[in-house]
């Protein structure tokens, strides 16, 4: 009898636990404060009339988080633009950088309202937001307008926040998400997702996604560009969309996320009667970290 209970406790033992239930949403309460340090690398090859221009960039920016206000559905998120710089190699002497918008950017705060699935639902300041990278230069107004819409830096907000599922997973469970993203004028983009639960580890959740990019035109008329000079195609497809991301279970909060993306296509302009086409192939990574502390000082 007594070999029989210590064989049944054995196995009862080695049988593995039940799959608990993960939350993987963030836990926001009033007065918090972090940081998101982004590193984007991005190389790209442009073929135009049947020469292959190779352009290598690289983005930083540093954002900070505070929150306002903790309310059920509505929980009230400052985020002020702390750093921004790029750097390219490979463009003609003067194009690459963005000139002193890095150093304008500096300071540039919106608030955003969250809702219960930390989606964006109102964005406040906006107007201000713009004044700070734009100043009193009407034309450099535009252009930000459209490169930084309303809805864009909404969508910086919500990106940090929004991935998660309405409801707790186990390990092994998948979910997908689908966003409207819009490219600075050239159009918008819909952003398909799909996230899987990997595994669990000392309370960190690692979660794998795939994903898949289709466009949609814009009219053309991108601010910035000579007069004149209009985009009549814009072709890009995503042929690969992969990354990770890791989640803090026991703080509630994202860790870091991580993504590989590679796109093909066709960008074709008109300037004054004359049609150019160009083939694009770009690949590049990026990886957003959770902290904090402000990169930019620690």
């Amino acid at each position: 009898m007594r070999l029989t209970l210590a064989v049944v406790a054995a196995l009862a033992l080695a049988a593995p636990a039940p799959a608990q239930d993960v939350s993987l949403k963030w836990t926001l309460k009033e007065g918090d404060q972090f940081y998101t340090n982004t590193v984007a690398d991005m190389d790209m090859t442009m073929t135009v009339l049947g020469t292959d221009v190779n352009v290598k960039m690289k983005m930083t920016g540093v954002q900070r988080y505070k929150i306002l206000s903790s309310k059920p559905g509505a929980t009230k998120v400052e985020l002020t633009m702390l750093a921004l710089k790029m750097t390219a190699e490979g463009l003609p002497a003067g194009a690459g950088g963005v000139g002193d918008i890095g150093d304008r950017v500096k300071g540039a705060t919106v608030t955003a309202t969250l809702n219960d699935d930390m989606e964006v639902t109102k964005v406040e300041g906006y107007d201000k937001f713009i004044d700070k990278l734009a100043g009193d230069n009407e034309a450099e107004r535009k252009q930000m307008k459209t490169q930084f819409s309303e809805t864009a830096v909404g969508q910086m907000v919500s990106q940090v926040f929004s991935f998660a599922p309405a409801k707790a997973v186990k390990v092994g469970d998948t979910w997908n998400r689908t966003d409207k993203v819009p490219t600075g004028g050239f159009g918008d983009a819909s952003v398909k997702q799909k996230y899987k639960l990997d595994s669990v580890t000392g309370g960190v959740a690692k979660l794998g996604l795939e994903g898949d990019m289709s466009f949609k035109a814009g009219d053309g008329a991108i601010p910035g560009l000579p007069e004149g000079v209009k985009v009549t195609k814009f072709d890009l497809k995503a042929d690969k969309i992969t990354g990770t991301v890791l989640f803090d279970t026991k703080a509630g909060r994202l860790k870091e996320t991580k993504q590989n993306m590679s796109f093909s296509g066709t960008i074709a302009m008109s300037a004054n009667g004359m049609d150019l086409e160009m083939k694009m192939k770009i690949k590049g990574t990026q990886t957003a970290t959770v902290t904090d502390k402000n990169p930019t000082k620690d």
